[in-house]
C-alpha cells in the first residue's frame, strides 16, 4: 500500500476513534446502542456487526494505535 493511502486510512480511523465506532467497519458500538439494543455479554467496544472485539483491555486509545500499526506495517485491516 502506498503512503498516501495509508495517511487516507490513518485519517479515517482517527475519525472513527472520535467517534468512538468500530474501527473496522464504522458501525455503533456495544457500549454506545440504546438500552434494548446493548448486550452485557459483551465489552463496550464489542461491534455487533463486524463481531470485532476491538479492545479488549477496554483502552479505546490503544486499539486505535494497534490498527494504525496495522496500516503502517500492510497487515490485513479493512476500515
Amino acid at each position: 500500500m502506498n503512503a498516501k493511502k495509508k495517511i487516507e486510512l490513518i485519517s479515517e480511523i482517527i475519525d472513527r476513534y472520535d467517534d468512538h465506532v468500530c474501527f473496522y467497519c464504522g458501525s455503533t458500538l456495544n457500549g454506545d446502542m440504546e438500552n434494548d439494543d446493548y448486550d452485557d455479554g459483551y465489552s463496550d467496544d464489542w461491534c455487533p456487526d463486524c463481531c470485532k472485539g476491538i479492545d479488549p483491555d477496554n483502552d479505546w486509545e490503544d486499539a486505535c494505535l494497534n490498527v494504525i500499526d496495522k496500516v503502517i506495517h500492510d497487515e490485513k485491516f479493512k476500515p
